[in-house]
């Protein structure tokens, strides 16, 4: 029995038939659909689909908010016909949404998806750091065994390795060829390149000067690289002949590729990689505090634009560079863990059982770093408990930019506990433990205060039939 089959095919009609659909991916909790026309959907018949949480239009696609079992509600969509965009046989899909996105849409969705898939690479290999940290901490080894030094360089894997894990993302989001990405990339990292730059030598190619960059752990030219690479590939194979192609395609892109790469790219995407560096040490600096605050609190309606992506960029740079991350993701852990305590105490103080049982699945959902459930579900329907949890992040996160709380681990929910373990030491733990329990705590608190009694408006029962679906 398919038991989400009858949810699918409802969105499915509402978006205008899958003949209106270019294609389907999802995220944690979203279904996002890429559509030929965009006028044809039926945005509040949608919206009133029991087991659809909320509709959000981007200028690139249309987000359908499903909960955590969007893995399943997706899977199903597929089986009805709709394209799936992230198979390779779909990768170069041509169907484009009847919105024309702007410059800045496209950069921040290029970015986003080729950045965000590497996010679990960088917490496994941020756990094993955290692990030796504390195998030091605890002497449970020395760092002069084998054992310590093998786990240290596996740890380091990911982050060393990150221009090659952009280069295979990227190559699927510009549609270049994957293995002559890598090799691209690869160059930036060959050992024989790496050792040339740290003697101080001169290198140059054709008599054309190379500026001896290291490139391991770096995020923005690998990016550029590929993003050349993409307009290089197509007019190579607009000049070779068809019978050669297999031959030439491959050898000219990578010899005008690397080359350029190497030249001219490659140090110009150092020099922006500094010149972030530079804008995030500015945000962090001594008035840091204020940032992570009011990224804190305004983090909900960042969350509703979808905008909450373009951030990624910004974290995975900070830790390429430095290993570390205090601004974006503790803001994150903030806002995230304050909209669990404030939806929790709606599941308290409710007194109709639906939504106890939707408040509550929803604030464990928001504490461990899903939040669309209990926002679009909760918080904004309320409308006072989104009011408690703004408030609360704001003042957790003045608290963590105060105490200079440092992550060493890209988490953004209850599972950052142990990324709060590093080189800070023990102070740095029982800041994060603060932040974290002021978030939770605070919301949970203001919200019974704020939350006198239910309103009929923002509890109906139609509105809890709805939200069902993600318990």
């Amino acid at each position: 029995m398919r038991k989400y089959e009858e949810l699918s095919r409802e969105i499915i009609q509402s978006l205008g038939g899958k003949d209106n659909i270019n294609f389907a991916v999802h995220c944690a909790t979203r279904l996002r659909f890429n559509l030929k026309n965009s006028e044809l959907v039926q945005e509040e018949q949608l919206r009133n689909i029991e087991g659809v949480v909320g509709v959000n239009p981007t200028p690139t696609q249309l987000q359908v908010i499903i909960g955590s079992h969007v893995g399943e509600v997706f899977a199903e969509v597929i089986r009805q016909g709709v394209t799936n965009g992230d198979s390779e046989e779909n990768a170069t899909t041509t169907g484009t949404s009847s919105k024309e996105a702007s410059i800045f849409s496209k950069v921040v969705d290029t970015i986003t998806g080729c950045m965000t898939p590497m996010i679990p690479a960088l917490t496994a290999a941020g756990m094993i750091k955290v692990i030796l940290s504390l195998s030091t901490t605890f002497n449970w080894m020395s760092n002069e065994s084998s054992t310590y030094r093998v786990l240290d360089f596996i740890g380091d894997g990911a982050f060393y390795f990150m221009p090659i894990l952009l280069a295979v993302f990227a190559a699927n989001k510009f549609k270049v060829n994957t293995s002559i990405a890598i090799i691209v990339v690869g160059v930036f990292l060959h050992p024989n390149f790496s050792s040339w730059v740290a003697s101080g030598d001169p290198i140059s190619f054709l008599g054309m000067p190379i500026q001896g960059v290291i490139y391991a752990a770096s995020v923005i030219p690998a990016l550029l690289t590929i993003w050349i690479m993409s307009y290089i590939e197509r007019a190579v194979d607009r000049v070779t002949p068809k019978s050669l192609k297999i031959l030439l395609n491959p050898t000219l892109v990578l010899l005008i590729t690397a080359p350029l790469a190497l030249i001219v790219i490659g140090p110009l995407g150092n020099y922006a990689g500094q010149g972030l560096a530079w804008v995030i040490n500015l945000l962090q600096g001594q008035l840091g505090f204020i940032m992570v605050a009011l990224l804190a609190a305004a983090m909900p309606f960042i969350v509703m634009t979808g905008m909450h992506h373009a951030l990624t960029p910004i974290f995975v740079a900070s830790f390429a560079a430095t290993g570390t991350e205090s601004l974006i993701l503790v803001a994150q852990i903030c806002a995230n863990l304050a909209q669990g305590g404030a939806t929790l105490a709606v599941a308290v103080k409710s007194k109709q059982k639906n939504v106890k049982s939707i408040a509550t699945a929803a604030g464990i959902s928001a504490i461990m770093g899903i939040t669309e459930p209990a926002l679009y579900g909760i918080t904004m329907k309320f409308k006072k408990p989104l009011i408690a949890a703004c408030i609360s992040a704001g003042i957790s996160g003045c608290f963590a930019g105060l105490m200079h709380v440092t992550l060493y681990v890209p988490q953004n929910s209850l599972m950052a506990i142990l990324g709060f373990s590093g080189e800070k030491g023990t102070s740095n733990v029982i800041a994060g433990l603060v932040m974290m329990a002021m978030s939770v705590i605070l919301s949970f608190v203001l919200t019974l205060i704020l939350q006198k009694e239910e309103t009929g408006e923002a509890a109906t029962t139609e509105s809890t039939e709805n939200l069902a679906a993600n318990t």
